[in-house]
């Protein structure tokens, strides 16, 4: 039998409008982004990284699986690197862009081929962080970096041909993940920080794509927590989750946290009993604007926590052994969900946030921090 390893455990208007907000708590579901629902639900294809040996004495394998819940059908490609974040060409949906988090390896990868097309290196002495995202008119592929030093940039590619066509800093260090908002005129980035010692914060930073400029920074108050995994929401709001500071193991509480447009991230505090039990990395996030629902997964304890969009306020929670990644189905009425230490699927009820008893696919070599679901690409 296989062991599969888990993921050890980032001016202008957009500016004025950012200073102009004062609310603390979103402004309710009416105000969140509309979800239109397909008239035939596409099927279900997730993609993830994994990582595993064939015995204890064997060596680590490493690919990019896929994975169709409906039939249980599994697929790999065999990468050099342990994939952790995706981006994904505009013109080709089949052709993606996957990422090491801290280390050398980036690819592309041809999903109708299920083979590594090229590989992708970081320029100088700088590692890649984990994720990247191409603009809509497929002209720049954005990826997280970080020097030696810790300090960010955002390294700026040619999707196409790959060409290295420079950089502009994240305002930050150990960047994470970005995400592109305001038609790509925006570039949000989690900066993970420094050791509690450094001084350096982890921080939410929103910068200007043309100018390069800094427009916002929301940083992490609280010294114990970096900003790793991000959502975006309505009005430039975020959800943020966070592991442990730099230099803190998992016998350490993680976070989650929400940016509600002006300010430093607020942190969820309550209740005590859910969040003093955030062992680790929180980790993967997905939103259901329309059920006014966000979860967040907590390999570490084992838990999908739920909250509330409009109120920022606790859902409930549920344990659910190294739960991983967390994607929302093409048809919006399941949620699917990786977990147990063989990284099997199964589905979450949106509605009664409860899992199916029915394992959907047992083994699927998802072992690392995230599901996308191509069907909503």
């Amino acid at each position: 039998m296989k062991t599969l390893i888990t993921e050890p455990t980032g001016l202008t208007d957009l500016r004025r409008r950012l200073l102009l907000k004062r609310s603390l708590l979103l402004a309710g579901a009416a105000c969140l982004p509309a979800v239109t629902l397909r008239a035939a639900a596409a099927e279900d294809v997730l993609l993830g990284g994994g990582r595993f040996r064939r015995s204890a004495s064997a060596p680590m394998e490493y690919v990019v699986a896929e994975v169709r819940p409906d039939s249980a059908q599994v697929r790999t490609i065999r990468t050099d690197f342990f994939p952790h974040g995706f981006a994904f060409s505009p013109q080709r949906k089949s052709l993606a862009y996957c990422f090491e988090k801290i280390g050398n390896g980036a690819a592309v990868i041809d999903l109708e081929r299920m083979e590594v097309v090229r590989s992708i290196r970081p320029a100088g002495q700088r590692q890649f962080y984990g994720h990247g995202v191409c603009t809509r008119d497929n002209r720049y592929l954005f990826s997280t970096e970080t020097s030696p030093d810790g300090k960010g940039a955002i390294g700026v590619r040619d999707p196409q041909t790959l060409e290295y066509l420079g950089d502009f800093p994240t305002y930050g260090d150990n960047p994470h993940e970005c995400r592109l908002i305001e038609n790509d005129r925006v570039l949000m980035v989690t900066n993970g920080g420094g050791t509690a010692a450094s001084g350096i914060p982890g921080a939410l930073c929103y910068i200007d794509v043309h100018s390069r400029q800094l427009l916002h920074k929301a940083e992490m108050p609280d010294a114990r927590f970096n900003t790793g995994h991000l959502y975006p929401l309505a009005e430039d709001r975020a959800v943020v989750v966070s592991a442990p500071r730099l230099g803190l193991d998992a016998t350490h509480t993680g976070a989650v946290s929400v940016f509600t447009g002006t300010g430093t991230l607020a942190v969820m505090t309550r209740p005590a009993e859910v969040v003093n039990n955030m062992y680790g990395e929180a980790l993967s996030i997905e939103v259901l604007p329309e059920r006014d629902l966000f979860i967040v997964t907590h390999p570490t304890p084992g838990m999908l926590s739920f909250w509330s969009i409009s109120q920022l306020s606790y859902r409930g929670h549920l344990m659910v052994e190294n739960v991983r990644g967390v994607v929302v189905a093409a048809d919006r009425k399941r949620v699917w969900v990786s977990c147990g230490h063989q990284a099997d699927i199964r589905a979450l009820n949106p509605e009664t946030l409860t899992l199916t008893d029915r394992v959907a696919v047992q083994g699927s070599f998802i072992t690392g921090s995230h599901l996308i679901n191509t069907a909503l690409i």
